[in-house]
């Protein structure tokens, strides 16, 4: 136990210090330019980062209690009959934590510079979902952990150690169906697919033009030199080929990364679907594109049904930060941002209640994709509502929402009970 906190204590402080390495510089970097008016001195803002102790202590104590919390406590593993934990390897019980950390180190960048700036710039979405996706290839079992039932004849079933796949536990698909279902022609067209789809969706024609300091609202600026359009092409015909690959090997790796795949589409559809019928509502721009390929990365690293919920909690997340604003500051422009990296890490903590109270609503095709038209359209129209609004019917609004909320919460709970 004493080794395995020492080399957590020393990852995190790897954490803190590339954190502010790298996204401290960046920031500054942008302060620099937008106070100055000129990009030629942007660089040399990264003597101007504050390397405070703070950062390094509060890196240290949250990658200390991550591993605490998954390697330590189990607490992200399923139970069987019991009450204890399904037998996973420390290997993947460790493999996971770090690949949670690596996550996490992400989504601190993104609410880092969402929060001071309203943007999430491709580096860190773009790099991230790649990395997901090369590390649900290089350790499936990485992904967040189920149980899978083994029926047996003439006795009770078993519940193994698994992982949650795009069509259910992993393992357990890939010995049903067998090894040749992903030699099959059609996953590899499936994964072409789907990847070709992010990259039209979450790229743009700057890719490999550098990310420089936003502008106005949080526009990126836009005197940068054009991109020659060569590097997202690159990145097109490279990401082909590492697929066609994968798929050449096969097996439990080649169904981790299109698990990765599926969430990412997935994930980043939902967040670009409530962000179209948003912009629908208010008649503008409700959120910007970096939140779909946030949670396109978010999909890529814990797969299409954690990444559904917690895009659900996020909008929880949000409605409760918005409403703190308002009342605080009076502000009604929010980033999204920040909420949805919230509800990401809460499903990574709280995985195993999580998912035990989901799974049944995300074995129903139906039921979900009603509850995911409902948060769609739900959002859609209460953001039109409270722009038609004055002052004082908003406030009448907010202790709606709030009671309500309470009501939904002692719903669920008497549902769970």
């Amino acid at each position: 136990m004493l080794v395995g906190g020492v080399i957590a204590a020393l990852v995190g402080g790897l954490f803190g210090w590339t954190q502010t390495a790298i996204t401290g510089r960046w920031l500054a970097a942008c302060e620099r330019e937008l106070a100055e008016g000129t990009a030629g001195e942007a660089g040399a803002a990264g003597t101007a980062v504050d390397r405070s102790a703070a950062i390094f202590g509060a890196a240290i104590i949250v990658v200390v209690g991550l591993w605490w919390w998954e390697v330590r406590a189990f607490a992200e593993l399923p139970r069987d009959d019991s009450g204890a934990p399904l037998a996973f390897t420390f290997a993947a019980v460790a493999g996971r934590w770090l690949a949670h950390t690596l996550l996490l180190w992400l989504l601190v960048a993104a609410t880092w510079i969402d929060f001071r700036y309203r943007v999430i710039p491709d580096w860190v979405t773009i790099p991230g979902l790649l990395a997901g996706l090369v590390v649900a290839w290089l350790a499936p079992g990485t992904l967040l952990p189920v149980g899978a039932e083994l029926t047996r004849p003439f006795a009770t079933a078993l519940t193994l150690p698994d992982v949650l796949g795009w069509a259910g536990p992993l393992e357990q698909a890939v010995a049903e169906r067998g090894a040749w279902v992903a030699f099959h022609p059609a996953a590899l067209v499936a994964g072409l697919v789907l990847f070709s789809v992010w990259w039209r969706v979450g790229t743009g024609p700057d890719l490999g033009v550098s990310d420089g300091p936003p502008e106005g609202d949080g526009a990126m600026a836009t005197d940068a030199p054009a991109s020659p359009g060569w590097p997202r092409l690159a990145l097109l015909v490279v990401g082909w080929l590492v697929l066609a690959g994968a798929w050449s090997i096969g097996g439990l790796r080649f169904e981790a990364m299109f698990t990765g795949l599926v969430g990412a589409v997935v994930a980043g559809g939902v967040v670009w679907g409530t962000r179209a019928g948003a912009s629908l509502a208010l008649g503008r721009e409700a959120m910007g594109l970096g939140d779909v390929t946030l949670m396109a990365m978010v999909g890529a690293w814990l797969g299409w049904q954690a990444s559904v919920l917690a895009c659900f909690l996020g909008v929880l997340f949000g409605l409760v930060h918005g409403v703190v604003q308002i009342v605080r500051h009076r502000e009604s422009e929010l980033p999204f941002g920040p909420s949805l990296c919230a509800g990401t890490v809460a499903v990574m903590l709280g995985w195993r209640p999580l998912w035990k109270g989901a799974a049944a609503s995300f074995a129903e095709t139906g039921q979900l994709v009603g509850i995911v038209l409902a948060v769609v359209v739900g959002t859609a129209l209460s953001l039109w509502v409270w722009s038609s609004l004055g002052p004082a019917a908003r406030r009448v609004a907010l202790a709606a929402m709030l009671l309500l909320g309470a009501l939904l919460v002692g719903w669920l709970m008497v549902l769970q009970g």
